[in-house]
């Protein structure tokens, strides 16, 4: 199982995934490839060698791109399931197997709850580097317009090699408090990593979450650890690694007598106190 990084949102993934493995007398062995190291074809081969009978990937991807630079997945020698991740139709790697969340899904869920507590508006803060990160932002394009919302500027997230710096933090924190002086009132923040850190900062703002912001994150990692709790989407990544491993499973017992699959598992929306009450 090849995933970019351990100790967030895939931490769920590969448990759900570990357990399938074990209720079926099977093993998973753990590949890690970050984010910009383009290490995912090394992993990849170093998985090979220790003879796995198939894969559970989650490459490197640039959103908008597909899986460009991935056409070697195609010919893998072992059956592979792509898991929070699909490549474009067009791409050569759309032919495989794949388990994800449905994001778009999971925003409207967010930017319904905000327009029934009667906010005309929603300020998306959010990164752009991941194929979640593109989903979340084409969601909310789609949900806004759907709901009625007026549609603003995206706020960009750093990635996380540089969220940790506090200046973009704080950079984050003066640009929703200046949306706030213009009457937006919510916030939808992808990751909850990022969001976690908005209420102290924001108090420096003269704002509080949520008597003067709605504040909600997306991955429901850390988010109920938050003061106030932050009301989360959650994506069923712990399903998600359940399903991708029982449908390689099942690719291994049926080979191409059994059609692609391409499964989208819908988000749930975790309410806690950080949305308040309506406006």
């Amino acid at each position: 199982m090849l995933v970019p990084g351990v100790g967030s949102y895939f931490d769920e993934v590969v448990a759900g995934a570990s357990a399938a493995a074990t209720a079926a007398g099977a093993r998973v062995i753990l590949g890690i490839a970050p984010y910009g190291a383009n290490s995912d074809r090394a992993q990849v081969d170093r998985l090979l060698e220790s003879d796995v009978d198939g894969l559970l990937l989650t490459p490197h991807w640039t959103p908008g791109e597909g899986l460009g630079g991935s056409e070697w997945l195609v010919d893998l020698p072992v059956p592979a399931v792509l898991v929070e991740r699909r490549a474009a139709p067009e791409a050569s790697a759309a032919q495989l197997d794949a388990v994800c969340s449905n994001h778009r899904h999971g925003v409207l869920l967010a930017l319904r709850r905000l327009s029934e507590l009667g906010h005309g508006s929603v300020l998306l803060a959010a990164r752009s580097d991941t194929r979640t990160a593109h989903e979340v932002r084409a969601g909310y394009t789609a949900a806004a317009h759907h709901l009625g919302l007026a549609e603003l500027p995206v706020i960009d997230v750093d990635s996380p090699s540089t969220i940790s710096s506090p200046e973009s933090v704080h950079d984050l924190t003066a640009r929703i408090a200046e949306a706030a002086r213009s009457g937006v009132r919510a916030v939808l923040v992808h990751n909850d990593q990022d969001a976690i850190q908005l209420p102290p900062l924001l108090r420096m703002h003269g704002l509080s979450v949520p008597e003067d912001i709605a504040l909600l994150a997306y991955d429901d990692v850390y988010a109920a650890l938050c003061d106030p709790p932050l009301t989360a989407v959650a994506p069923p990544k712990r399903a998600v690694g359940t399903e991708a491993l029982n449908l390689l499973l099942r690719r291994l017992g049926a080979g191409d007598e059994l059609p692609v699959h391409q499964i989208e598992l819908l988000p749930t929306l975790k309410i806690r106190k950080s949305c308040g009450n309506p406006v």
